[in-house]
């Protein structure tokens, strides 16, 4: 088994390129990413806007096709793909900024902090959209995925906040995600140009320009 997860760490960013190119190729990109369409009439089927989650599970199940191709995820296999997985050991996931970074994190949350923590920081829960990992522990977090839709206004300050923190690489506290990865839906055009692109890759609490 440990050799499967060395494999997987090498291969998990291929999985999800080709993941993406699946997606692409696949009758999804019609039928998942048509734009919101308000002045369509009820019971129209012009109305076929699809929810960001139902993009994030179709690429989460390529993801894991290719995974499974390689025998890297099983059934009873360690390493698995999750949505919007949540759990920290016995907690929620959360995250925590730095006062003078708040203020993104409110803006995408329609929320506000009275005061910081008494070290400074503004904790908040995060489900992230897609991870790669072996659940109740952090030895093994492969890759962490957000999809953001291009019609959805919320910052993306937000999305390259968390995907920063989540890979940082740290010993003693934190995830340490080997890989990161921002995929926007590109929903706003004509149909041709319909897609999902990895527009931010990251490793090490950094945007890298390679992987």
């Amino acid at each position: 088994m440990m050799s499967a997860i060395v494999s997987a760490k090498d291969t998990v960013w291929q999985c999800l390129e080709k993941a993406v190119d699946r997606f692409n190729r696949s009758a999804d990109v019609q039928s998942l990413l048509c734009p919101r369409n308000d002045a369509a009439k009820e019971n129209s089927w012009e109305w076929a806007a699809a929810s960001e989650r139902a993009i994030t599970h179709r690429l989460a199940f390529y993801i894991e096709c290719g995974l499974r191709s390689l025998r890297l995820v099983g059934d009873s296999s360690q390493i698995v793909v999750d949505c919007e997985y949540n759990r920290h050991g016995g907690k929620l996931k959360t995250l925590a900024v730095e006062q003078e970074l708040q203020s993104i994190v409110e803006k995408a949350r329609n929320k506000k902090w009275d005061e910081p923590d008494e070290e400074g920081f503004c904790v908040f829960s995060v489900a992230p959209d897609i991870v790669v990992h072996q659940r109740r522990t952090d030895i093994n977090n492969l890759l962490i995925v957000e999809i953001k839709k291009r019609s959805n206004l919320e910052p993306q300050e937000y999305d390259d906040l968390k995907l920063k923190l989540f890979t940082e690489n740290k010993h003693d506290e934190g995830y340490g995600y080997k890989y990161g990865a921002w995929v926007v839906a590109e929903d706003k055009c004509s149909p041709k140009h319909r897609e999902l692109r990895i527009v931010k890759k990251y490793k090490d609490g950094v945007i890298a320009p390679t992987i």
